[in-house]
């Protein structure tokens, strides 16, 4: 993680709060917190405040700090660590065995025991609930069990390499409140975390306050880079980049969510505030409508060629900012599964129009064509790039229709069930993701497998291609592991490429506005927690 401007700044909240605690005679875990309300300038609202939205931290920025996982990356150290659970153990190629820690409560009041998390599990991953994280599922049907009062086991129905991913991604709440009135838990969470949700007012912001009774006081393997000096937190919605940007420069927040190149650029000249970015897991693509009910034209493997020659991505990189341009594939080196032999589509307009005369000749309708490149208005920068994408290719010779639309129009429409509404569609969909499992695996069926109308939230809800001999294969290499699983995957991504089903426009690194006289660490994941913002010199 590096700033854009160059700073030193020496972290000396554990140094404070150990004085405090001595000088009150009182352990150090328990003392109070020091600072009053964190404010943070965020893109979205949330689309809920439920324990299987923990997996998506742009859709519901700060839920951490309310629900916590059994395990989660360390995002200073980068590996897998203990939250809920003490330990864990791999028990066969399905199984895990965790380890939970006792005397933990949730916010209601009830035990943190293994029915409780058993129960949460269930309900996160329960295919008739059929919620979003469905899109990280696994080859099977992911399950949990109390085998007593402290150890759970969780068990894939078929062999799952990644299940420890999985299980870092849903947030446990409490039970009590999935039983008594599971409608409540949409929208005020009880977890066990260090704050306690309090309000969300739709449209404006939510709100969480300290938990005095946080098992993380003391816990010496707790995380966090200190213990949690703010009293309340506070996430203010706004999606405008310049509202997020007035937030920090009036005083108004502490953290501004996101923020362009240029405004980064321009707090290195800014006294009061800085700029903070870091790699991410995310990427930005271009996914044109293809098997499923999409216009015939564009199974045409000329017009995707077309397309994609017409696109030139160094120049939406640099429009974009922060950011840079992906190898040809949704991931960077280091992936499982990443082809080193995949490159970048090549920026080539002439053989664009080329392969449209050709088209053309063959009596495929190429000037009635009019590609709809749609974005989601939540995502950063949105309105310049598709503007971008579609003077590219109306340079061709390609006629487009460029729109930006809230998550509520957007989201139902790039979903199997959507595509049925709209036969005939010709669009673009040009939206951002995350790749967190650091494999391709999960990338290739949520965005290339077969969806169905039978599972319309499934993993594969939002595909527009379906192969079912691609799928077959897909199929044996995510029930691979190791050098067969990566050599497999490879394969896969190198098809996929050849056959131009998706752009990938940007790997994008994320930015924030920090006030002075705070730190902020984050991994690439970028999850906020305020037990990573601490106050320094």
């Amino acid at each position: 993680m590096t700033g854009c401007n160059s700073f030193l700044r020496l972290i000396r909240g554990s140094v404070a709060w150990a004085a405090l605690a001595t000088s009150l005679s009182v352990p150090y875990a328990l003392a109070q917190p020091t600072e009053g309300e964190l404010v943070v300038a965020v893109s979205q609202e949330p689309q809920d405040l439920a324990a299987q939205g923990a997996y998506k931290e742009i859709n519901a920025v700060g839920i951490r700090n309310v629900l916590e996982t059994l395990i989660a990356q360390d995002p200073v150290a980068g590996e897998m660590r203990g939250v809920l659970a003490r330990n864990w153990e791999r028990i066969d190629d399905s199984t895990l065995r965790f380890q939970l820690r006792e005397g933990v409560m949730f916010h209601d009041g009830s035990a943190m025991d293994a029915a409780a998390v058993a129960a949460s599990i269930n309900w996160v991953w329960s295919l008739e609930n059929s919620f979003t994280i469905q899109e990280y599922a696994g080859p099977g049907e992911i399950t949990a069990t109390a085998v007593s009062d402290g150890v759970v086991e969780v068990r894939s129905s078929k062999p799952d390499p990644l299940l420890e991913f999985r299980l870092s991604l849903n947030g446990i709440s409490s039970a009590k409140q999935l039983e008594d009135d599971p409608k409540a838990h949409f929208s005020a969470p009880v977890g066990t975390g260090p704050y306690k949700f309090n309000e969300w007012a739709a449209g404006q912001y939510w709100t969480a306050d300290y938990n005095p009774e946080w098992w993380g006081l003391t816990a010496e393997d707790a995380y966090g880079t200190s213990k949690p000096i703010w009293q309340s937190l506070r996430f203010v919605f706004r999606p405008e980049d310049a509202a997020r940007v007035a937030m920090i420069q009036s005083g108004e927040a502490q953290i501004g969510m996101f923020p362009s190149a240029d405004e980064c650029e321009r707090a290195e000249g800014t006294s009061g505030y800085y700029c903070v970015t870091g790699p991410s897991t995310t990427y930005l693509y271009g996914r044109l409508d293809h098997s499923l009910y999409g216009d015939e034209r564009l199974k045409d493997t000329r017009i995707r060629e077309a397309i994609f020659k017409a696109v030139d991505i160094e120049g939406l990189v640099d429009l974009y900012g922060l950011a840079s341009v992906p190898p040809g594939q949704l991931a960077p080196k280091g992936t499982v599964g990443y082809n080193a032999d995949v490159s970048a589509y090549e920026y080539d307009p002439a053989g664009a129009m080329a392969l449209l005369e050709e088209a053309k000749a063959d009596g495929v309708d190429v000037d009635s064509l009019s590609i709809e490149i749609v974005g989601r208005s939540s995502t950063p920068r949105i309105k310049p790039t598709v503007e971008a994408l579609g003077a590219m290719l109306n340079s061709v010779g390609i006629g487009t229709e460029v729109k930006v639309q809230t998550p509520q129009e957007f989201n139902p429409r790039v979903r199997i069930a959507g595509y049925a509404n709209e036969p005939g569609r010709q669009m673009m969909q040009v939206h951002v993701k995350q790749n967190p499992s650091n494999d391709f695996g999960l990338l290739l069926l949520s965005n290339y497998a077969c969806p169905s109308m039978d599972d319309p939230t499934g993993a594969s809800r939002s595909s527009v291609y379906c192969d079912e001999a691609f799928d077959a294969e897909l199929a044996i290499a995510l029930a691979s592991t190791g050098a067969e699983r990566a050599e497999k995957l490879k394969q896969l991504v190198k098809t996929v490429h050849d056959r131009h089903l998706i752009l990938p426009l940007a790997l994008l690194d994320r930015a924030y506005l920090v006030k002075d006289g705070i730190d902020f660490k984050f991994g690439t994941d970028h999850r906020f927690q305020a037990v990573y913002v601490t106050k320094s010199d």
